[in-house]
């Protein structure tokens, strides 16, 4: 690397200011100096003129000395402004990315901003003692430190001990260019001219060894650090641009210069409205956050004279009024496309309008003149929110149909409409009617990104912290974000993660904390979906660990299906490697009663708490391309798989007899396995994540049967049946791959089903301890059921029938007949099934 590097402090325009540093830090002493002794001097001058205190001699030297003072103050204040204009910032030969690009044949030095090469010259060429004079003399990085929840002071106090034992540095070491090429990437990233303060802290935190391990012990990455410095700088930005109040963005904001007064009179409208433009104005312009291409592609379509009316698609929480604020904002800086500058933005609100007439009829005449006033104004831009419930056709309450008086609007080049609706209304509704949609562009809106939900939750936390009076830690924001990801995958980005910020600060502010931290928003996710989340806890620790013995209390036999579900689940909940599809996918063959359903319960009751959390689809009732829409849902039918998931995504879905499927549907769930997740027949993005998939099947049992018959080794059966499934073309080689592990259940031993029948007999056991009633199970009596229930093609299937007809039965019976009473022990003697009484 040191044949490629060029970094010479001294050689750089930007070192002339380092060494005059000093000289300049008194200059900005003595012009403070100097207007203090200004401000007393005059106040004396004025005391002495105005009261005729001070003889006239004396006044005049007062007058005189407090010019002189004035003087020298703006003459510091003029040196100090060529410092920080131009000898803090000399003129570069070229930019960041070509010395990234070429770092041999430019001096990296001079790309350096003046508190950057400043903290390098007195570090000496050592890592950790720039990471040192950079916090020392740099207080905005306090506000990094504080919302990471680190000690700036403890960190000090360590690195100051640390650099004594650090031998000095006689030349650059490589993780010191390591970090001035990272330095310089990042700045190019953030499109500085220079490597700023922020840059070279967030290079510092993954190249110095020291800072590195203070991330390691707060849970912090580099990434984190990154963040901060984006938070920090877009908030000193903002603070430097509302100082510029006579740049024209900022004059501009104070009003509209009279142009609404050249527009007609909109009365009507007005009445029955709310003006986004003047909403957008109150609360400041707030910066908009992402939607960057819905906003432009709604200008393009607004702009033209043409088919200028928007349909804005997109689920509830995505944004969509967001979208619309932000055209509202450009419209009235007029930073938009020529035909939409200083428009109104008006959102129609029709459910009051209804609310106020008498009449449909009268509601239609007063939505025509509304429409009228649109045209005749030719300055408004009209929005309606919910579109879709204004152009239905049944007649219910807050509901009118519009598509008639607003068609013959619609193709008006002054008549410019957005409508927002979801998917949902868009495929049910609006479809249904080609000719209004045809006048309509689609623009769609999807959920924002995880970074930019980070900016949305860092603006928001501000205002938060405000209301309730407690400081909102960036872990706890990092930590919504994550969890809101994972385990709110139904509801879209920025809505969740709000959502679970204002839980979050309901309930802190209840306690007598003063900081939101991760483990508070942990404890408010779980609340909310009743999965645990968060750090491990000893319990759950402790069911992971003992998975195989938890779930052989239930399963008999099948070590094989047993061992590799609880290994997926370790590796799932421990996250030792990031998987695209669910947490484990695995299909489970071999005859029936062998478990593979039991299996399923069992696991279902053990890891998510319930065997309701466990949504079981029989797909025997799949076989036809036609029932796709059942399964996973269209307009005006929800999905019985889809639907389920989206509602609980923490769950475990068996998927019974898959064979039986139609091979379009099981297409249909390559994707799935593959990478976590299916589009419903609305379009919605519906996340499988957090569920494990069981496939059971039958299929090639013959083959298992005939095994039996010849007495075939076990362990090479299991190829046996693929390569029939292959053959016969039940399954394609794809599709099981997909799979984390392909389980063939094998069959049942005798000892394997008196172990089963005494787990059946248990729970008629701990049933009948309920009633005070002592039920003794004997060695016989599970030696009948064996007999009388096991079948080689039923497996143990028909055991639990044989208990119920021979058993359950006979002591139903003596209960409601009084025979069997409180405090009895029983007993069934197994030859001709009677009770023995005692």
């Amino acid at each position: 690397m040191a044949s490629e590097f060029y970094f010479d402090l001294k050689k750089a325009a930007i070192f002339q200011t380092v060494k005059w540093r000093k000289a300049f830090k008194l200059i900005k002493v003595f012009k403070k100096l100097f207007l203090v002794l200004f401000i007393l001097t005059s106040l004396l001058f004025l005391y002495g003129f105005l009261g005729g205190n001070f003889s006239q001699n004396l006044n005049s030297k007062l007058l005189g000395l407090s010019i002189i003072l004035l003087t020298l103050a703006i003459g510091g204040w003029f040196k100090l402004s060529f410092f920080n204009s131009k000898m803090a910032k000399p003129k570069l030969k070229a930019k960041i990315s070509e010395a990234i690009f070429r770092p041999e044949e430019y001096n990296l030095a001079e790309f350096m901003s003046f508190e950057v090469a400043k903290a390098v010259w007195e570090s000496k060429n050592n890592l950790t003692g720039l990471f040192y004079k950079l916090l020392c003399d740099n207080p905005e990085l306090d506000f990094i430190f504080s919302r990471a929840i680190l000690s700036l002071k403890e960190i000090k106090k360590n690195l100051k001990q640390h650099l004594k034992k650090t031998p000095t540095q006689t030349k650059l070491q490589p993780e010191f260019q390591a970090t001035i090429l990272e330095s310089l990437k990042i700045a190019q990233k953030k499109e500085h001219q220079r490597v700023e303060v922020g840059d070279m802290i967030t290079a510092l935190a993954k190249h110095d060894s020291v800072f590195k391990k203070i991330l390691i012990a707060a849970n912090l990455k580099a990434r984190d650090i990154e963040n901060l410095t984006w938070w920090q700088e877009d908030l000193e930005e903002e603070a430097r641009e509302r100082k510029k109040f006579w740049e024209w963005k900022n004059l501009i904001k104070k009003g509209s210069l009279a142009k609404e007064w050249t527009a007609g009179y909109t009365v009507t409208l007005d009445r029955f409205s709310i003006d986004l433009s003047e909403v957008v104005k109150k609360r400041g312009f707030p910066k908009i956050i992402g939607h960057k291409k819905e906003i432009e592609a709604m200008e393009r379509t607004l702009a033209r004279q043409e088919i200028n009316n928007v349909l804005l698609v997109g689920e509830p929480g995505t944004g969509r009024k967001s979208v619309v604020q932000g055209l509202a904002t450009k419209s009235f800086l007029g930073q938009s496309l020529p035909g939409i500058i200083y428009k109104r933005v008006v959102a129609l609100d029709i459910p009051a309008l209804l609310a106020q007439v008498e009449s449909r009829e009268e509601a239609q005449t007063t939505l025509d003149k509304i429409f009228q006033e649109v045209v005749s104004a030719g300055n408004v831009i009209l929005t309606i929110n919910n579109f879709h419930n204004f152009v239905r056709s049944e007649i219910q309450p807050g509901i009118i149909d519009i598509s008639g008086i607003l068609s013959s609007y619609l193709s008006l080049s002054k008549f410019r409409i957005i409508a927002i609706t979801t998917y949902s209304g868009l495929h049910k509704y609006i479809e249904q009617k080609p000719t209004i949609l045809d006048l309509f562009e689609k623009v769609e809106v999807a959920e924002i990104s995880e970074r930019e939900t980070l900016m949305f939750l860092e603006r928001l936390a501000l205002v938060q912290e405000k209301k309730y009076k407690k400081f909102v830690s960036y872990p706890a924001l990092r930590e919504i974000i994550t969890l809101a990801s994972r385990y709110l995958p139904a509801l879209p980005f920025p809505k969740k993660a709000a959502g679970i910020l204002n839980e979050v600060m309901v309930y802190v502010s209840q306690t007598k904390d003063k900081i939101v931290l991760p483990e508070q928003v942990a404890k408010i996710v779980s609340e909310k979906t009743q999965i645990p989340v968060g750090e491990i806890e000893i319990k759950e620790k402790e069911v992971l660990l003992n998975l195989e013995s938890l779930i052989h209390q239930r399963i008999i036999n099948q070590d094989e299906a047993v061992n590799e579900v609880s290994a997926a689940l370790r590796r799932a909940r421990a996250e030792v490697t990031v998987r695209k599809g669910p947490m484990g996918c695995f299909l489970f063959l071999g005859p029936t009663g062998v478990g593979k359903t039991e299996t399923s319960k069992a696991l279902a009751e053990i890891y998510f708490g319930s065997e309701a959390r466990m949504i079981r689809m029989d797909m025997s009732e799949f076989q036809n391309i036609g029932d796709i829409p059942r399964l996973i849902g269209s307009p005006g039918e929800e999905g019985l798989l889809t639907t389920q998931v989206r509602e609980n995504p923490f769950s475990l879905i068996l998927l019974d007899e898959i064979e039986k499927a139609h091979p379009n549907i099981l297409n249909l769930f390559l994707q799935v396995l593959d990478e976590g997740f299916l589009t419903d027949g609305l379009g919605r993005k519906v996340d499988f994540k957090n569920s494990i998939i069981i496939a059971t099947s039958n299929a090639g049992y013959k083959i298992i049967l005939e095994a039996l018959r010849e007495k075939a080794e076990w362990s090479g059966v299991k190829q046996k049946l693929l390569d029939y499934l292959f053959e016969k073309a039940i399954f394609r080689p794809e599709f099981i791959n997909r799979f984390d592990a392909v389980i063939v259940f094998s069959p049942l031993s005798k000892e394997n089903l008196l172990d089963i029948a005494e787990l059946m007999f248990q729970k008629l056991k701990k049933n009948l301890k309920e009633k005070d009633i002592e039920f003794i199970i004997t060695g016989a009596l599970k030696e009948k059921i064996v007999e009388l229930g096991f079948s080689p093609v039923f497996g143990a299937r028909e055991m639990r029938r044989v208990i119920q007809d021979k058993v359950e039965n006979i002591l139903a019976s003596a209960l409601l007949s009084g025979e069997l009473k409180r405090g009895d022990r029983v007993e069934i003697e197994p030859k001709e099934f009677k009770l023995k009484i005692g």
